[in-house]
């Protein structure tokens, strides 16, 4: 009896960690969904500095509007504690949020491009 209920006990305990696990990535997606704005940036073809949105939906949608390019579709995830964006620009980002979730920031993993976003 004794040992059964261990084996209860244990089953339990490995649902509810991989249980939790799940929900902290989702609440961690979560966090992407909506608009956000940058900051100025400065045009590399020698124009007007522009900002640039940039909007994730829940269905793992995607786009980006600016100033230069219009507007651009593609999809994001999350994967390996980093964002992927798979849009006419591809990336893979290093992220981290500040000020209550309000703030992200974006680095690019290939060139070290780091970009600050607030939440519309």
């Amino acid at each position: 009896m004794q040992k059964q209920c261990a084996i209860i006990g244990i089953l339990f305990l490995l649902i509810t960690i991989s249980l939790s696990g799940c929900n902290q990535s989702n609440n961690e997606r979560e966090k992407f969904i909506g608009t956000w704005k940058t900051e100025l940036k400065q045009n590399p073809m020698g124009g007007n500095n522009y900002t640039e949105t940039k909007i994730f939906y829940a269905n793992g949608s995607y786009v980006t509007t600016n100033m230069g390019l219009g507007r651009i579709p593609g999809t994001w995830h999350l994967a390996n504690g980093n964002l992927i964006i798979d849009t006419y620009f591809p990336g893979t980002y290093r992220y981290s949020f500040s000020q209550n979730n309000s703030i992200l920031t974006l680095t690019s993993v290939a060139g070290g491009f780091i970009e600050n976003l607030t939440k519309q």
